[in-house]
């Protein structure tokens, strides 16, 4: 039985293991030829434990000679003499032991966090720092120790994958951190034992410059980080953890949690370094982290006039990335812009404490790589708030509907009874009808409306049992619904109730949410407002991926996202584009956008993303070709799994009236054919790279006249029973993208008597095709491939009049 973490998924694409648990990952995009490397500058633990030894003798040194100069003085400044010489010694002693102390203190926290993060890590999978893994570069034709992508890894392609034990969305985290004007970064995923950690020097990572093989120095930098600093701490890859249900739970969010400790403390010290790749500028670097003023400066600077508008600036441009806490802290100075009372601020504060160990105790705390975790809620709730304007629609919002959006937005996805990691193959997202019935058993929304903040807190306060008396209470631990003194329920806590009902997703096919939704929003007064209220909530919950994250960080949370509903990651482009268009073009919500008050960062990104996953989404170009073709030529035809471009551009170039698309799986060749196809006046043919079991569905029916198909005998098309239904799915789907009097022609040199034409002819039959000679040959006469074992022959299919009436 492996332990966890060992099961390392193969999938298409990954190459063939080596010797010793050794796998390997072609990444594509570009790649270098042999490398030599300079200018190796670790962040070494070695060097944190000398420097605090060196600033623990400054203390008592400082210490030592403030005595020695300063207490003389004493009774000289009573008697009237003084000595300056004496009291700048004195003064500077002092300083110094000032600085030995606070000195000492930031580097032991700097080791203490990385120190930390490895043993929790290690607790969780006793191998994480250990897995062999090698990555292939091409050029030299050499395996890579560790996890290396030649370049920026293709978040369409899904053969570009990263080990189990790797989680991609904490990679890219600190791949982005360490981004500099000017330089290229490559961050390369290694054993403990390569950098080295366990002995000598201990470094946690190490930051190079490579030199090409020219001897020009280029700006491109090698940052080598631990497995345990990216490592996977989704809950289904521990099922067989020696700890269960709870414990697991908290053994998993405490990893989380100080693995982002860590990756902040490694992060800012290796961008230091390749903004300042020289030697001598390591010592400036442990300076500057030393000096007592930097330290100060940091809670100082909090108090300074117009700090508080630097701080949701701030929070604004990183939100993805800001830390629990400090989001928290951007929600209260929000809520205090938006006029909330302090009082009831305070129970936000209450509100927001509870929230923080319910999901932490879920695993879904800090660092958490589910989708719904707690710093979703937060987002949420925060843009939701700088979503609503203060006048909108004839409607003026106050305090008072800004702390009821505010309160929802925290409770929306508050469901303690979702399926974490289960196996049981239904979704472990939240749901609404959940949360509605806890939010109701446990009367958190009462609780709020009517108690103060000193009974609000009592409320989640768990007390001891008579053997613990003599321990104090646990705060924030549970709930007690049964000291709400009212037996009626506050209109606010109706308005709660409706708005979580309105973020059920997909909503428009919830037919249990609209019921609730609608029965809800009829008992109150000022349903009108209310209804525009639970209408940003629920834009603000599905955007705020898209407005708070750059577009890798927001695709890794989407992969999240399918992880968590087991919905296959082959649609992910296009169901998000898809989503998109569920409330994208609501005029509503380009409304909101347009307000002046709306954050502009926010307003850029949103745009940027979707730019990014509608254009990104392969079938957008393709369906646009196909749009334009169908305008101009009189007829649209598509070459299925393209091998070589050659062949399309003959038969493009000799039916100059109809437009040809070819859709082909080798980038290379793609490429090779874009470029012949370039050079056909008029240019009536083009070429697409992608997999067309993912873009056949996206293209609108109806639109292609004849689909051309080359299947040579020696590939077995149809060798296993998955490729049978594979193909016959296929076909399927083709008889639905078929103009009228359409056709599916096979160019083949499988035998007519052979089983493997019977066995295509017996799925073309279940897709609704039949063999016929009608239509077009379009394969050149004579056309040789280099495949083809036999003289190959054409076989046409046309859609059967019973499918044809069916579709009509």
């Amino acid at each position: 039985m492996d332990r966890p973490g060992l099961k390392i998924y193969r999938q298409a694409g990954i190459l063939g293991s080596k010797p010793g648990n050794s796998f390997s990952v072609s990444c594509s995009s570009r790649v270098y030829g042999r490398r030599n490397t300079r200018h190796l500058l670790p962040f070494s633990l070695h060097y944190h434990d000398a420097a605090r030894w060196l600033f623990t003798l400054l203390l008592f040194s400082g210490l030592l000679s403030t005595g020695w100069f300063g207490i003389p003085l004493i009774p000289r400044y009573f008697i009237g003499t003084a000595d300056i010489i004496s009291g700048i010694f004195a003064l500077f002693s002092a300083l110094g032991a000032i600085w030995g102390i606070m000195a000492y203190r930031e580097f032991t926290k700097s080791s203490s966090a990385v120190i930390d993060a490895r043993l929790a890590a290690r607790r969780l999978d006793p191998m994480i720092g250990d897995y062999e893994y090698k990555s292939y570069n091409p050029m030299t034709r050499e395996y890579d120790d560790g996890f290396v992508p030649s370049g920026p890894v293709d978040f369409w392609d899904k053969e570009t994958t990263v080990p189990a034990w790797m989680d991609k969305g904490k990679y890219w985290h600190i791949l982005l951190s360490l981004q500099s004007s000017g330089r290229e970064i490559r961050l390369q995923v290694v054993r403990d034992r390569d950098l080295p950690f366990g002995t000598g020097m201990r470094n946690v990572a190490v930051t190079s410059k490579d030199q090409s093989d020219e001897g020009r120095i280029m700006n491109r930098y090698i940052v080598k980080i631990p497995q345990w600093l990216v490592m996977n701490t989704e809950r289904r890859r521990f099922s067989e953890h020696e700890a269960e249900g709870p414990e697991l739970s908290a053994l998993i969010a405490d990893v989380n949690r100080k693995i982002v400790a860590a990756t902040n403390e490694v992060a800012g010290w290796e961008r230091l370094r390749v903004r300042y790749p020289w030697r001598f500028m390591t010592f400036a670097i442990y300076l500057n982290k030393s000096l007592p003023l930097r330290i100060v400066y940091r809670q100082v600077i909090r108090n300074f006039p117009g700090a508080k508008e630097r701080k949701i600036y701030e929070t604004n441009a990183n939100l993805a990335n800001v830390g629990d806490d400090e989001l928290v802290a951007s929600i209260v100075e929000l809520a205090q812009r938006k006029k909330i009372p302090p009082a009831r601020r305070a129970q936000i504060q209450t509100l927001m404490r509870f929230l923080k160990n319910a999901y932490t105790r879920q695993g879904l705390g800090e660092g958490a790589s589910e989708y719904h975790n707690f710093h979703h809620s937060l987002e949420v709730a925060y843009v939701a708030m700088q979503l609503l304007p203060d006048y909108f629609r004839g409607y003026e919002f106050g305090p008072k509907d800004y702390e009821l959006l505010l309160v929802a937005a925290l409770l929306h996805d508050y469901d303690p009874a979702q399926e974490l990691g289960s196996n049981s193959g239904k979704p472990k997202g939240p749901s609404a009808a959940r949360t509605v019935e806890e939010v109701q058993k446990t009367r958190i929304h009462d609780a709020y409306f009517t108690m103060t903040n000193a009974e609000f807190e009592d409320y989640f306060r768990q007390y001891k049992s008579s053997s613990e008396s003599l321990r104090p209470p646990e705060d924030y631990a549970t709930t007690h619904p049964e000291r709400v003194k009212s037996d009626w329920t506050p209109t606010e806590s109706l308005i709660i109730e409706t708005l979580i009902w309105r973020t059920d997703f997909p909503f428009f096919k919830q037919k249990l949410a609209q019921e609730k939704y609608s029965a809800l929003l009829s008992q109150l007064k000022d349903n009108g407002k209310v209804n525009l209220l639970a209408e940003v909530l629920w834009l603000a919950d599905l955007s705020v991926t898209y407005m708070v994250s750059d577009p890798v960080r927001a695709w890794d949370r989407v992969n999240n996202l399918y992880d968590e509903l087991f919905l296959p990651k082959l649609e992910a482009v296009s169901r998000t584009d898809a989503f998109f268009a569920d409330f994208a073009d609501l005029p509503l919500y380009k409304e909101l956008l347009s307000q002046r008050g709306f954050p502009d960062v926010f307003r850029r990104r949103w745009s940027l993303i979707y730019q990014f996953f509608h254009e990104g989404n392969p079938s957008t170009p393709l369906n646009r070709t196909i749009e334009m073709a169908r305008k101009i030529y009189f007829k649209v035809n598509m070459e299925l799994g393209m091998r070589h471009g050659e062949m399309l551009q003959e038969i493009a170039s000799d039916n100059w009236s109809e437009y040809f698309i070819g859709i082909g799986k080798d980038q290379g060749e793609v490429l090779k054919a874009k470029s012949r196809l370039a050079q056909l006046d008029p240019q009536n043919a083009s070429a697409f790279w992608g997999d067309v079991q993912k873009l056949l569905p996206s293209i609108p029916d109806g639109t292609i006249d004849n689909f051309l198909v080359v299947m040579p005998a020696r590939v077995e098309p149809l060798a296993t029973q998955e490729e049978k239904a594979k193909m016959e799915t296929m076909l399927s789907v083709l008889v639905k993208k078929l103009a009228p009097g359409g056709t599916v022609k096979v160019l083949t040199d499988i035998e007519a008597s052979s089983l493997q034409l019977k066995e295509l002819m017996y799925a073309a039959g279940r897709a609704g095709l039949v063999p016929s000679d009608a239509g077009k040959q379009y394969f050149p006469a004579g056309w040789t491939d280099p495949d083809f074992l036999e003289k190959p022959h054409i076989v046409t299919l046309v859609p059967r009049p019973a499918a044809v009436a069916t579709k009509a």
